[in-house]
C-alpha cells in the first residue's frame, strides 16, 4: 500500500513539473505587465447568498431565502482615506423549489415557466440545489441590471465568472445589462475565486498556469485566455476572459471576465482593479467584493428573522405551529425529520 501511494505521488509530481515547464515555455510571452494607477472610477461590488429555511419531504418542496448585496466605493483625491463607501444595500426574496410538483407554481405562470426552463437545462442531477444556484445567479444579475442603469463610468464587479444559462429570463436580463453598460460607460467585470478551466491546453488548470509562470515575477500581470466560441459553451461567457495577478504578492491569481463597451485599454482596467486590491488582508482580491460578501453572508448568520416570518405567514394560512416547525431547517442549514429529532433528544 505504501509503495502504491509513493508511485501515485511520484507520477503526479512528474506530471506537475512537466506541465509547469511547458506552460512557462509557451505562455510567458503572453504576459502583460502593468502598474496600478490612482484616481480609479467608483467600484460597485455585487455578491449573493442563499439558505434553505423549510423543507417538506412529502412534496420534495423547499423554501429558500436568496440575498443579493452590493456596496459602492468611490475614490476622492485629497481625502483621508481616499476610498470610502458611498452606498450599500441588499435585497432578500423567498423562493419555492419543487421539481417533482410543477403544478405548485401555477399561482405564478412566469415562475412556473422559469422553473421548467431551468429543469430542462440542468436535468435531474441535484435539481433542488442546482435550481437554487441558478436562481441566486439570476437575482444577482437583476441587481446588476438595476445598478448599471442608475450609475455611469463605474466598475461593476461581480463575484464569479460572467457566464449565464441560455434561458429567456437570463438572456433578457443580460441583454439589458449590456445595453445599460454601453449607454452609461460602465465596465462589467467578474472575478472568480475558483477557476478549473483548461483553455490554455495544459494539464494544469489555467489558474495554476498563471500562478506558476508569475510565481517569481514581482510585477502585476495579466494574460488573455483564448476562449472557445460561445456556440460551443454550455454556459456562454460575457466579454473577454483574462488571468490576472492584481498584487505583487497576491494571495492567489484570479480569472477576470471583462465586458468593455468603450474599448478601454485592458491594462488601464486591470490597474483600476489592482488599486482596489491592495489591502493586506486580501492582497490581490478587490476588497469591495469582500464587503459585498459580508453583507450577503449575514443571511446565513441570522436565520431567526426569516423563520419567524415563515411561521407568521404559515399560521395565517392555517398551518399549525408544529406543522411548520417540523419542516424547519436549522441554523446550521441541516434538516431533521421529527423522529430524528426525537431520537436525538431522548438519547442525550
Amino acid at each position: 500500500m505504501k509503495k502504491s501511494f509513493h508511485d501515485f505521488l511520484k507520477h503526479i509530481q512528474m506530471t506537475q513539473k512537466r506541465a509547469i515547464k511547458q506552460a512557462e515555455a509557451e505562455q510567458s510571452i503572453k504576459l502583460h505587465k502593468f502598474n496600478y494607477q490612482e484616481d480609479p472610477p467608483k467600484m460597485i461590488a455585487i455578491d449573493g447568498s442563499s439558505r434553505w429555511i423549510w423543507n417538506n419531504p412529502d412534496l420534495n418542496a423547499r423554501i429558500a431565502i436568496i440575498r443579493s448585496a452590493h456596496v459602492v466605493y468611490e475614490y476622492k483625491k485629497g481625502k483621508t482615506p481616499p476610498i470610502r463607501i458611498l452606498t450599500q444595500g441588499s435585497n432578500d426574496e423567498a423562493v419555492l423549489i419543487a421539481p417533482d410538483t410543477p403544478n405548485i407554481h401555477e399561482y405564478n405562470q412566469d415562475t412556473k415557466k422559469l422553473h421548467n426552463e431551468i429543469q430542462r437545462i440542468i436535468g435531474r442531477k441535484d435539481p433542488i440545489n442546482e435550481t437554487l444556484s441558478l436562481l441566486r445567479t439570476l437575482s444577482e444579475f437583476k441587481m446588476v441590471e438595476e445598478l448599471a442603469s442608475k450609475n455611469s463610468n463605474s466598475l461593476i464587479v461581480m463575484d464569479g465568472a460572467l457566464t449565464y444559462v441560455q434561458i429567456k429570463e437570463f438572456e433578457d436580463t443580460i441583454r439589458n445589462i449590456l445595453s445599460a453598460c454601453k449607454k452609461n460607460n460602465n465596465f462589467l467585470i467578474g472575478v472568480s475565486k475558483r477557476n478549473i478551466t483548461r483553455w490554455l491546453g495544459s494539464e494544469l488548470t489555467d489558474e495554476a498556469v498563471m500562478r506558476e509562470i508569475a510565481r517569481n515575477n514581482h510585477k502585476m500581470l495579466y494574460m488573455e485566455i483564448p476562449t472557445v466560441p460561445k456556440s460551443q459553451q454550455k454556459f456562454p461567457s460575457i466579454g473577454m476572459t483574462y488571468l490576472a495577478k492584481l498584487h505583487e504578492k497576491p494571495v492567489k491569481t484570479f480569472r477576470v471576465d471583462i465586458f468593455n463597451p468603450v474599448k478601454e485599454d485592458i491594462s488601464t482596467i486591470m490597474s483600476h482593479l489592482a488599486y482596489y486590491s491592495q489591502i493586506n488582508t486580501f492582497p490581490g482580491y478587490p476588497f469591495p467584493l469582500v464587503d459585498a460578501h459580508t453583507i450577503a453572508a449575514l443571511l446565513r448568520r441570522v436565520p431567526d428573522m426569516y423563520n419567524s416570518e415563515l411561521i407568521e405567514a404559515g399560521i395565517q394560512l392555517g398551518f399549525t405551529e408544529d406543522e411548520l416547525l417540523q419542516y424547519m431547517i436549522t441554523h446550521e442549514n441541516l434538516e431533521k425529520d421529527p423522529f430524528h429529532r426525537y431520537l436525538d433528544e431522548t438519547t442525550r
